[in-house]
Formats: structure tokens, C-alpha cells, sequence
């Protein structure tokens, strides 16, 4: 099914406060909004060896919360709009029918994994078949809901915690999900309306977190790297810098 969502990623010096204001909104570009849940949730990416899924633009996450675990891959983004990009994504619940399910896309691919059993606990599973963790992030999710009635479409404010290398790292950003066709025309406007809100502190971004996280480890590893983190987050320096290594390279899979 395709996933058709706008991001944008809070750059300010204190983006907490910027992410607090966003949670708090009880309209935006004329839907009302409300509040629907806050979610913990820990996300882990997994690649072959060689990297084959990176290099074919598709993502294997398995995404843990409170009700249970999931299994997904998604495809290659494409901008469908102004700050809006659309996807190929297959989630399930955790199963040995799901995992045999995005093993056979994967296949389709031409990403095949090694034999091995479909039952047991899902990460010793996808290692079992030869994938490796490539990257694993933990989000506090502000989850809110735009629309009369049913939703048109779903705003998630994230706190991420990437767990890099060189340490922790919280990022922020807001994710904005198509969830009725309404929802289509309605995300280039509600991306309009942040950015006229909030101005500079939000920026629009076509980047994966996944691809966000990579080049978080590349930009600290470098030298001066350190010096783009105040405690724990990338300062607005830092995100300009991110942007640069970001625009080098095509976008890649996984909204959220």
C-alpha cells in the first residue's frame, strides 16, 4: 500500500519548545485537530552485509510498543507534491507469515536471504536469515488527529533518540500521514501553515529518519563534529550541516 506523508524537522535551538507549541494546536490549515495518544516506541533497521537493501532504496524495520511488534519494508520515496513524498510500504504484525511475505518482496528485488526458520524472536529470525542491525532509535510519539469526524489525516510529533556510535542523540520533527484521500490535497496546506507559524524552526525535509540517523553518524564521526552537539541534540549549525551531507544523496525509505 502506498504511505503518502509530509515531514518537517524542528531546527531551532530549543526544539522542545517548538514541538511543545505544535502538540498543543487545536486547528491547523482549517481541520480541527485532536489529540489522540502518546506512544513509545523502539525501531530497529536491518541490512544485509553488503548493504544490498540500501543500495535497492528499501528499508526492514521492526518497530516494538506496548501492543506488540511489527514488521515493515518500505520502497523508495517520490515526491508527489511540494514537501510531500509518497511510498510503497508493507507492515504486519509480527508473524512467520509476515516475515515470509516481505522475504518474497524482497526476493522480487532481487534481495535474497538466506534460509532459515520463520519462528523464534523476530530480530534472532532476520539474523538467522543474514540481516544485520544497521541502526536503532527509540521515539516518544505525540499523535494527533486532523479532521471532523473520521481523520483526514494523522500529525505525529516525534522525540527521537538515536543511538549512534559516539552516543545518544534526540531529534525533532513532525510527521503528517495521509489517512483518507482528503488527506492528499490537505498536506502540502498543513505543512504551509507550520512553516508560517513557526517560520525558520521548522524546516521542510523529503529524508528518511533512517537516512537522518546515517548521516548523523557520518557528520559526528568527522572532525569538529562534536562541536554541532549541545548535550544531547544537533544545534541549528549542525542541522545545516546535516542538510548538505542530506542533499548529496537521493531520499531514502521509511517516513516514520
Amino acid at each position: 500500500m502506498p504511505e503518502r506523508e509530509a515531514k518537517l524537522v524542528i531546527t531551532a535551538e530549543r526544539p522542545e519548545a517548538i514541538a511543545d507549541a505544535i502538540a498543543t494546536l487545536t486547528s491547523l490549515a482549517g481541520q480541527p485537530l485532536a489529540a489522540v495518544d502518546t506512544v513509545m516506541q523502539r525501531d530497529t533497521y536491518f541490512d544485509t552485509p553488503a548493504g544490498a537493501l540500501r543500495a535497492r532504496r528499501q528499508s526492514l524495520r521492526l518497530r516494538v510498543t506496548g501492543k506488540g511488534t511489527k514488521l515493515t519494508l518500505k520502497g523508495e520515496g517520490r515526491d508527489v507534491d511540494p514537501g510531500v513524498t509518497e511510498r510503497d510500504e508493507l507492515e504486519r504484525e509480527w508473524s512467520a507469515e509476515a516475515f515470509a511475505e516481505a522475504r518474497a518482496a524482497l526476493e522480487r528485488q532481487g534481495i535474497a536471504l538466506a534460509a532459515a526458520p520463520a519462528t523464534g524472536e523476530p530480530s534472532s529470525v532476520l539474523a538467522a536469515a543474514g540481516l544485520a542491525h544497521v541502526q536503532e532509535r527509540e521515539t516518544r510519539r505525540r499523535l494527533r488527529h486532523a479532521g471532523a469526524g473520521a481523520p483526514i489525516a494523522e500529525l505525529a510529533i516525534d522525540e527521537v533518540t538515536y543511538r549512534l556510535a559516539s552516543g545518544p542523540v534526540r531529534h525533532h520533527e513532525v510527521e503528517i500521514e495521509a489517512k483518507a484521500d482528503a488527506g492528499a490535497d490537505y498536506l502540502p496546506r498543513a505543512v504551509a501553515a507550520l512553516r508560517a507559524r513557526f517560520g525558520d524552526a521548522v524546516v521542510s525535509s523529503r529524508h528518511s529518519k533512517l537516512a537522518i540517523g546515517a548521516a548523523m553518524e557520518r557528520l559526528l564521526a568527522a572532525p569538529r563534529g562534536a562541536g554541532l552537539v549541545a548535550g544531547d541534540r544537533l544545534t541549528p549549525a549542525g542541522y545545516a550541516r546535516l542538510d548538505v551531507l542530506l542533499s548529496a544523496e537521493p531520499a531514502r525509505p521509511d517516513g516514520g
